[in-house]
């Protein structure tokens, strides 16, 4: 029998639904059931920008598109917004949502809603993320926005949008995560720059506030992960060792960093771009310690491009087929929305320009380039965990940690 909220999982994921609430048990995170769920899914962003809307919706109608995500094999979407969204009174632009008329007069808000059903009803999870307080391109540490809080929203403003977004979505429980902060970084807040910390106190301490936030929601919906993303553009996780995320709540915590090529050295081997993400991680994943989700990553997904055989593209195939981590390809959009950069008002994008990293062909309705697609399919099914792969001569994919190794075969069933 499924749990509460089950639905059928996409195909090409999983032989089983999404029998939520998920928790984290050590490394993984798991169904109701105590079965692995493997996030493997794709960022649709647009309603962090400046028109506080997803893109797309003037080519295709949402529920077409939740349904092209799930045919293609995902089980979840990152949903970026700003706080400045979710405060919007006015309607949002109507051409923008041509393909979608029935939300002609819906504000950004309601149109954030609209979609996260449509995405719901075709069985995926969705994790809500707040990108920027401001709307807007992200990101830049000139922007003002990589902290919780800057000159035009006080920290108490942060942590009530959160409270109501949890309440909106409480009674949809494939809603089953917050990613709390996008890519925290330095920024100027009352004329001086702030630097996050991780543990030890202070105004500007993440693991602090990601606890307040966690323990807050968890007390609208106690079934919530709560993704918490690590400084430097959520490039590290090093003071997670010294200074974990603890909640009131047990089993709700996941990590998460972002990967780009331009985190990492040109043409770094193999070996030592392994090193660089394995410290970046502060072991997380070898001590079994909690789930590790790439919340973003991408390249250039054009053909021309040759981004493909990219040494950083290379190295982080290699690393998340040998890790087993959870991850969220950046972006599924083929177009852009308007973006400018918050305070020094740089345009960034006009609506409709091109996005190379989109996984989408231009009219949003099938893949760009089926070869990048085929090897984020081939990422897609987990290959270890709680009930993956259980029985007689099951073991850990090769490349696992040797401790994390040792663990998970005594987890598993004929071992």
């Amino acid at each position: 029998m499924r749990g509460r909220g089950a639905r059928p999982g996409p195909r090409g994921v999983t032989d089983m639904g999404v029998a939520t609430p998920l928790s984290a048990s050590g490394r993984f995170i798991v169904d109701a059931n105590g079965r692995r769920v493997k996030l493997a899914g794709v960022n649709w962003y647009g309603a962090h920008e400046d028109l506080g809307i997803p893109a797309g919706l003037e080519f295709v109608h949402r529920t077409t598109l939740a349904a092209t995500i799930a045919g293609l094999g995902f089980n979840s979407v990152r949903l970026p917004f700003s706080l400045w969204m979710t405060a919007r009174a006015a309607p949002a632009p109507a051409r923008y949502l041509a393909a979608n008329p029935d939300l002609d007069g819906a504000t950004p808000m309601q149109v954030y809603d609209a979609c996260v059903r449509a995405l719901t009803a075709a069985g995926l999870i969705v994790i809500p993320n707040c990108h920027m307080l401001d709307p807007g391109w992200c990101c830049s540490e000139s922007d003002a926005n990589g902290l919780w809080f800057n000159d035009t929203w006080p920290a108490a403003r942060f942590f009530a949008a959160w409270q109501a977004i949890a309440d909106r979505y409480k009674a949809e429980p494939l809603v089953a995560g917050m990613d709390i902060m996008n890519e925290p970084r330095r920024a100027t807040v009352g004329g001086r720059v702030l630097t996050p910390t991780w543990g030890g106190g202070g105004r500007t301490d993440l693991a602090a506030m990601y606890a307040a936030a966690g323990n807050l929601l968890h007390e609208i919906n106690p079934d919530l992960l709560i993704i918490c993303e690590g400084p430097e553009f959520a490039a590290t996780l090093a003071g997670v060792a010294r200074h974990p995320v603890r909640l009131d709540r047990p089993g709700k915590v996941v990590y998460s960093l972002h990967d780009y090529a331009w985190f990492h050295p040109g043409r770094q081997s193999q070996a030592a771009y392994a090193r660089q993400m394995d410290a970046a991680a502060a072991g997380i994943l070898a001590r079994d310690a909690a789930p590790l989700w790439i919340g973003e990553f991408g390249t250039d997904t054009r053909p021309a491009a040759g981004s493909g055989s990219s040494p950083w593209w290379r190295n982080l195939r290699a690393w998340l087929a040998g890790t087993d981590a959870d991850w969220c390809w950046w972006a599924l959009n083929p177009t852009q929305p308007r973006g400018t950069v918050p305070v020094t008002g740089q345009h960034r994008s006009g609506w409709g320009d091109p996005e190379w990293y989109g996984l989408l062909s231009r009219d949003w309705r099938r893949p760009g380039n089926p070869a990048v697609l085929d090897i984020l399919r081939s990422l897609i099914p987990p290959r270890v965990g709680p009930g993956v792969g259980a029985g007689p001569g099951s073991r850990p994919a090769a490349g696992l940690p040797g401790r994390l190794a040792a663990r998970l075969r005594r987890r598993l069933p004929g071992s």
